[in-house]
């Protein structure tokens, strides 16, 4: 007998949830500023809020927007909006108005939803967009107004796994953000591939105080955590202070930490008396790991799980427990329920250990980019997702990712990986972090140029960097620009801006004379 894809079980996102709380009805699902809420109590107000929607006119189809800091609602409002059958379109809470009118013009929502930080923003980018008096006109709505719980739950819209659940818009590092549109079926089968790769338990305690806008705060542990049945501790915002107490406190098993944070951590005054004995491993991604960040973690018995994904296809893949030491550099063999390859210029796929671009296919990829059918058309092709990201396969299977194809420098007709460079610059023991960018040269056509965070009062001069370098690296890979700042640009999710970088080492950096690279 068929099934009528739409009553497949679980396939709607959220209904995991919900499936868990009528299992563990009393259990913590979620801890934020010192309150508990129940597996019960999250389903009840994952009903109410899905007959606020209803009432205020939400239809299958129709955009959710929400604008908001990390606060338990951004869960409810987005399982709420796939009951409606709607699509929920989260956005950065710190973005200026203007910014978010963009978002706003583009994902035309018939509702808007914002918190006490964000209202006034919000109104200003709703009335900048174009859309205000429109027909419909967009609905502005608070997300943590209390609601009754209904007497009769309202039914969820049936969906199938093609049915768009979120608008994901993409950073904008490259210029405009561009919507990734990500389906049931995508969030439904990285849900799985995160369990069957992930060590998750049904006791686990995980902390998120990554932006939950961003896609790996909304669609990685904290609901393969909650899917699993453990406890979601959600920070508004990420204090490494605050971090390493809740960890004690709350007996922490699980985090998500880009690089940025690891080192925020371990810097911290704090970190030597920090008790972390429940930490199990902490995933990482966003940008490239340094391996002495993995060394530093594996000297207390932490595992540093370095990671791969992208908003176009959510978790592609994730080292192990075991192999987080020994594989420094890699981000582990491809997820379960993923085919990944890498390819030539030609489009023809390299063997391992090859250089290429990095291909990716299996149902957890996204569907394509909203109302960009040319953008779309680029990236998804027949054979898979072209992530414009350069990497290889290595021996033993595990992906390597060397960064974004456009970030290659060109120097004198040598390519330069930009990534390996930071490797060898953030080795040396006065610095903390540091970004390699090529900076334009009249002589060489690009020099590589390099933006340090110090690690202490006396960062290293250029000439005492390039003397560092000179025995680590190749010549013509060794910086001629250096800037020293307090901190990175960053995108909120912890990208690097690589253009501002560039702006910095233009504006300001120490420069050594044009000789043979």
């Amino acid at each position: 007998m068929s099934v009528n894809p739409t009553e497949v079980p679980g396939i709607r996102y959220g209904e995991l949830v919900e499936r868990r709380a009528a299992r563990q009805p009393d259990r913590p699902a979620i801890l934020f500023d010192g309150t508990a809420m129940t597996y019960r109590e999250l389903s009840e107000r994952i009903s109410a809020f899905h007959a606020a929607l209803l009432e205020v006119g939400v239809r299958p189809g129709n955009r959710v927007l929400c604008m908001s800091g990390n606060r338990p609602e951004i869960l409810i409002a987005l399982f709420a909006t796939g009951r409606c059958g709607a699509i929920f379109v989260p956005v950065n809470p710190a973005a200026p108005a203007i910014e978010i009118a963009g978002l706003v013009r583009d994902s035309a929502p018939a509702v808007a939803l914002w918190d006490e930080d964000t209202r006034v923003v919000l109104e200003q980018a709703v009335g900048l967009s174009g859309c205000e008096g429109d027909s419909p006109p967009v609905r502005l709505r608070s997300i943590d107004a209390p609601r009754p719980v209904p007497a009769i739950a309202p039914a969820p819209h049936p969906v199938g796994p093609d049915d768009p659940a979120q608008l994901i818009y993409t950073s904008g590092t490259t210029g405009t953000p561009k919507g990734v549109v990500l389906t049931h079926g995508a969030l439904f089968w990285n849900q799985i591939n995160l369990l069957l790769g992930l060590d998750v338990c049904s006791d686990d305690v995980t902390l998120v105080n990554t932006p939950m806008f961003h896609v790996a705060g909304l669609n990685t542990l904290a609901v393969a955590t909650l899917g699993k049945g453990g406890t979601v501790v959600l920070h508004r915002r990420f204090d490494a202070e605050a971090c390493l107490r809740a960890v004690r406190e709350h007996r922490v098993t699980t985090l998500f930490a880009v690089p940025t944070m690891l080192g925020l951590l371990s810097r911290h005054d704090a970190f030597p008396a920090a008790d972390l004995s429940s930490l199990r491993w902490i995933l990482s991604g966003g940008s490239a790991l340094p391996p002495d960040a993995v060394t530093v973690w594996a000297r207390l018995g932490v595992p540093v799980l370095a990671s791969y994904g992208l908003s176009e296809a959510l978790s592609v893949s994730f080292r192990t427990p075991t192999q987080a030491a020994a594989k420094a550099v890699s981000s582990g063999p491809p997820a379960l329920l993923t085919e990944l390859c890498v390819v030539g210029p030609d489009g023809s796929a390299l063997d391992p250990g090859e250089i290429g671009e990095v291909v990716v296919r299996g149902s957890h990829v996204a569907a394509g980019y909203w109302n960009r059918p040319d953008a779309t058309e680029e990236a998804f092709r027949d054979d898979g997702l072209h992530t414009g990201d350069r990497g290889m396969i290595d021996a033993d299977g595990s992906v390597v990712i060397m960064g974004r194809i456009k970030d290659m420098i060109i120097t004198g007709g040598e390519n330069v990986d930009p990534v390996e460079v930071e490797h060898a610059v953030a080795a040396h023991p006065a610095v903390a972090e540091a970004v390699v960018v090529g900076v334009a040269d009249p002589l060489w056509g690009e020099c590589v140029g390099v933006v340090i965070v110090p690690a202490g009062p006396n960062p290293p001069s250029l000439s005492e960097l390039q003397e560092f370098l000179a025995p680590r690296i190749s010549r013509y890979k060794v910086p001629r620009r250096l800037q020293t700042a307090d901190t990175l640009p960053r995108t909120p999710a912890g990208k690097i801006l690589r253009t501002e970088v560039g702006r910095l080492l233009n504006d300001h950096g120490d420069t050594s004379p044009a000789k043979t690279p």
